[in-house]
């Protein structure tokens, strides 16, 4: 059978049970919100396909569970993805506070290369809000990492967050397969990248 798209990224959403990483999966592949969700046991993952610059992209989106016992089994997902969704919840500081755990796990069994996103999930709870759109924008400077504050229930930049991490995976490929090509020795050729500092931000509006 003729495959029918260009690409495949596989994608990771991790952080702290709770958070809502399967809400932001089922919002993304279904266009639904589900207030029924139990937590994830073990892997669960979905697939949606995308469009970019006239390429089709296949989304294969893993769900990890952030419970601690089910710790040993996602750290075997971190290999092999391209794009990883840090979650946390903004009415929950501890969510947020094992975010720096959750990039020292990557850091330990992910690529070097992978792209990262901090997710700020539940912005349509400002009343309970417990972190700060700026401390999560000053956290993904520290780590040059791009920041959103998301809600899966208003569909809150959801869309945006994984075009976004999805056009920064094919960005990364498109520029190594031009090194490759250039360089025209056909040996391997070592891929060095000065990772910016500089993050984008997109506001989070109540509706």
């Amino acid at each position: 059978m003729a495959k029918t798209y260009d690409y495949l990224f596989k994608l990771l959403l991790v952080g702290e049970s709770g958070v809502g990483k399967p809400c932001l999966l089922f919002r993304f592949s279904e266009a639904a919100f589900n207030t029924t969700f139990i937590s994830t046991i073990g892997i669960d993952f979905k697939i949606r396909t995308i469009e970019l610059d006239g390429k089709k992209i296949k989304l294969q989106i893993w769900d990890t569970a952030g419970q601690e016992r089910f710790r040993t089994i996602t750290t075997a997902y971190y290999r092999g993805a391209m794009g990883i969704m840090l979650v946390y919840d903004i009415t929950n500081e501890k969510s947020f506070d094992n975010i720096k755990n959750w990039i020292r796990n990557i850091e330990e069994h992910a690529s070097s290369d992978v792209e990262r996103m901090i997710l700020g999930n539940k912005c349509d709870m400002n009343e309970k809000r417990q972190v700060s759109k700026e401390k999560g924008e000053k956290l993904a400077i520290d780590y040059g990492i791009k920041f959103l504050e998301t809600s899966a229930k208003s569909s809150i930049n959801v869309e945006e967050a994984f075009f976004t991490l999805a056009r920064d995976i094919m960005t990364k490929l498109n520029r190594k397969m031009n090194d490759n090509s250039s360089s025209g020795a056909g040996g391997p050729v070592k891929i060095t990248e000065n990772r910016s500092k500089k993050s984008s931000f997109f506001r989070c509006t109540l509706l």
